[in-house]
């Protein structure tokens, strides 16, 4: 699922700290703790409290009014973000989270909240992919991350930066799959798909058209006259050359 409820938020214990992960070679590839990226407390979301309550999950959140009609903060937020996924943890009054898989962020960026302060916004999807069938179905929620001490003088910035460094970097770890592109993939049906034209010699079996010529393994026109006739040993004598009349031309055949 995109977004899973959490009761309780994760313990330190369960990551590995980015830090200790870069500084040795793990004793292996496959499971183990998810690494730590980035952690921090006193964070508030900004949301519009319909988009907030289009999701069962996210409507646990407590809210408090925004400054703009139908805005709501999500006050006292916990951010960690881990090679595995993104958690968003409200500590009081009552503590509720989710942690969201990084195929549902569809943006995420920097900006200036009131034009002055740096926060982050990011655009999830609370649909699971596999279940829609129709675009007009998919439901997103706007987020804007606010850091601390947003609405004082002096608010502490330099986390949504970090945060969105580590989000760029757990976000490469999971592509989408879905996010293929059909020009990478080799085409089947191309002439010398397995091999034996590539990109570099295509150019010689075209024409000026840009339709292939002459006799092209794996193409679908006519081969020219003489393919794929059996002959004998015997039969070779005086054909193209071979032992006959154009043979110092030709190289002999070898007994």
């Amino acid at each position: 699922m995109a977004l899973q409820q959490l009761s309780s938020p994760p313990e330190s214990g369960d990551y590995t700290p980015l830090a200790e992960h870069q500084a040795q070679t793990p004793s292996t590839f496959f499971g183990g703790n998810a690494v730590l990226h980035a952690q921090y407390s006193g964070l508030t979301l900004l949301a519009a409290a319909d988009n907030l309550q289009e999701h069962d999950v996210l409507a646990k959140f407590a809210t408090t009014p925004g400054e703009q009609p139908g805005d709501v903060f999500v006050e006292d937020v916990d951010f960690w973000v881990s090679s595995k996924d993104l958690i968003i943890f409200q500590t009081k009054p009552t503590p509720f989270g989710v942690s969201i898989t990084y195929p549902a962020i569809g943006l995420h960026a920097t900006m200036k909240y009131k034009s002055t302060v740096p926060a982050l916004y990011m655009n999830v999807s609370l649909n699971d992919a596999e279940t829609v069938n129709n675009e007009e179905d998919i439901l997103t929620l706007e987020l804007t991350i606010l850091p601390p001490k947003y609405a004082s003088s002096d608010p502490e910035t330099a986390c949504i930066s970090e945060i969105f460094n580590a989000m760029n970097a757990c976000a490469d770890l999971h592509p989408d799959p879905n996010n293929s592109d059909a020009e990478d993939e080799p085409d089947e049906t191309m002439p010398g798909a397995t091999g034996w034209i590539t990109a570099d010699n295509v150019d010689q079996y075209l024409d000026e058209d840009g339709n292939f010529h002459g006799t092209v393994i794996g193409g679908e026109e006519e081969l020219g006259p003489g393919a794929g006739t059996v002959r004998a040993r015997d039969d070779l004598n005086g054909v193209n050359g071979v032992n006959g009349d154009d043979h110092e031309n030709k190289y002999h055949r070898i007994e």
